[in-house]
C-alpha cells in the first residue's frame, strides 16, 4: 500500500486505503477469535488500532485540490 499511496490519484488512493484497511482489520479480528498467546494479542490489538486509524483517516481526507503543496 505504500507504493499505491504514492502513485494513485486521490479517489483511487482513498478507496484502496479504505478497502485494504477494512480487510486487514477483519482478518486480524478473525485471528484473535481463534485464540492466541498474550504477545500475539498485544500486537494484534496494536495492528487493529492502526488499520482502523488508516480507514478513518482515508475516510476523512479532503480533496487533493484543497491541499496546497510546496
Amino acid at each position: 500500500m505504500v507504493l499505491f499511496s504514492r502513485v494513485l490519484k486521490y479517489k483511487a488512493n482513498r478507496v484502496a486505503n479504505i478497502i485494504a484497511g477494512s480487510i486487514k482489520t477483519l482478518i486480524m479480528v478473525g485471528t484473535l477469535l481463534m485464540g492466541a498467546s498474550y504477545h500475539y494479542i498485544f500486537f494484534a490489538i496494536i495492528e487493529i488500532s492502526t488499520t482502523l486509524f488508516i480507514v478513518w483517516y482515508a475516510w476523512t481526507w479532503k480533496s487533493s485540490s484543497l491541499v496546497q503543496t510546496t
